[in-house]
């Protein structure tokens, strides 16, 4: 059986209210949480087999 999971972006900043949606970097919480569901995904038994994303980009690190 097939499993889709639904992940909202994490939060993002406002500090510059003039940019795009997609060119708002995250915030310290948007990064924390970012990381924290990385490693809630890595430590799953069934990994995805695909993950569709934004191409926007972010220094998150990764698990």
């Amino acid at each position: 059986m097939k499993t889709l999971f639904l992940v909202r972006h994490a939060k993002s900043s406002w500090k510059d209210p003039g940019l795009a949606d997609h060119d708002r970097p995250l915030n310290k919480r948007g990064k924390r949480d970012a990381s924290a569901m990385a490693g809630r995904v890595a430590g799953r038994p069934n990994q995805p087999e695909l993950i569709v994303a934004s191409p926007a980009l972010e220094d998150v690190p990764t698990c």
